[in-house]
């Protein structure tokens, strides 16, 4: 049965006696409302939630039907209120859905949204500093199907950064150990490397979204590898999120036909860097890494997969992020 009920996460301040303030959580926009004596009471009764049968027989020897249901009509045109149905909402993704609640125009398309999540399939190559905190997001998210692939065992010095593993997985799979933490997901492992080698169309098919955090031998050479499966496919795909020199970066989406392509981010790399001339004297052997570096860009680039599957919010197209983690100075280059 739908009841009517305030959203759960909206602040309703009182300015004046006719005049309330309503702060939107998710989107920190204010809207400012005059109020009557009958908005004030529909308020009241509908913090805890009410029946449309319950709220006329309380207010209908004061109020006539009519004054009634266009309040209501309104409180709901806002979003301040919604008719929703308690049997609807999965425990567990509540709070997920109060989220796309507020950056959605209807009950019926909050529930479409969060069921296009369950219906998705994302692919996830490289399961390492970044790649397993980018599964643990879209397992938290409830996608409804992970591809992960990855032919490498646990090592101990994974463990300071990489998610799901303790010393007693050292010298399993990776792919393996994850799909053994996360017992209740839908999980397709595979042991593939990203080369040209390899198939990945058993992978990549079907996929609603690529993710590439494999860096062997290189991010540009597997990235180039996964754009051509996704150009072929038109399956949209991200860099996933690095980082290097205490820089995170948070990688552009890449939408085959609509944005611009991995070449053209390619060349503006090239371009940008002033060192790309010089004679290389050592390379880098190895970069120090954190856990929380890892975790935090890698929760960054899940935020940009949940707005491109819930198709809300201004993705990162275009445009990529370098966070300097040392002094949070964040610089955001257009390409």
């Amino acid at each position: 049965m739908k009841k009517l009920k305030l959203k759960d996460s909206i602040y309703i301040l009182k300015e004046s006696d006719d005049i309330y303030q309503v702060i939107f959580t998710a989107t920190r926009k204010i809207k400012k409302f005059g109020v009557d004596f009958l908005v004030k009471e529909i308020i009241n009764e509908i913090k805890e939630g009410k029946t449309e049968e319950e709220l006329f027989s309380n207010l209908g020897g004061k109020y006539n039907w009519k004054k009634i249901n266009n309040c209501l009509m309104a409180l709901e045109h806002e979003g301040i209120a919604r008719r929703y149905d308690e049997t609807q909402i999965e425990k567990r993704y509540s709070r997920q859905i109060s989220f796309i609640d507020e950056l959605s125009d209807s009950w019926e398309e909050t529930l479409s949204l969060q069921k296009k999540i369950r219906n998705s399939t994302v692919s996830v190559f490289g399961v390492g500093g970044i790649g397993t905190w980018i599964v643990n997001g879209l397992y938290q998210l409830g996608v409804g199907e992970i591809r992960i692939s990855d032919p490498d065992v646990v090592e101990e010095s994974n463990l300071n950064r990489q998610l799901f593993f303790d010393s007693r997985d050292i010298g399993k799979y990776k792919v393996d150990a994850i799909k053994d933490r996360l017992p209740d997901a839908r999980i397709l492992h595979f042991k593939k490397m990203v080369s040209k080698e390899e198939d990945l169309e058993r992978i990549v098919s079907g996929s609603d979204f690529l993710v590439n955090c494999a860096d062997s031998p290189s991010v540009e050479e597997t990235s180039r590898i996964i754009n051509e499966y996704a150009v072929r496919e038109n399956i949209s795909y991200c860099v996933a999120g690095g980082y290097n020199l205490h820089l995170g970066m948070v990688g552009p989406i890449i939408v085959p036909g609509k944005s611009k392509t991995f070449n053209e981010f390619l060349q503006f790399q090239r371009a940008s860097d002033s060192l790309s001339s010089l004679e290389k004297v050592k390379d880098i052997e190895q970069t120090g890494n954190l856990g929380p570096i890892a975790g935090a860009i890698a929760n960054i680039q899940i935020m940009e997969i949940f707005k491109y599957l819930i198709g809300k919010g201004n993705l990162n197209i275009n445009r990529f992020a370098e966070i300097d983690f040392m002094d949070f100075n964040v610089m955001w280059r257009e390409f």
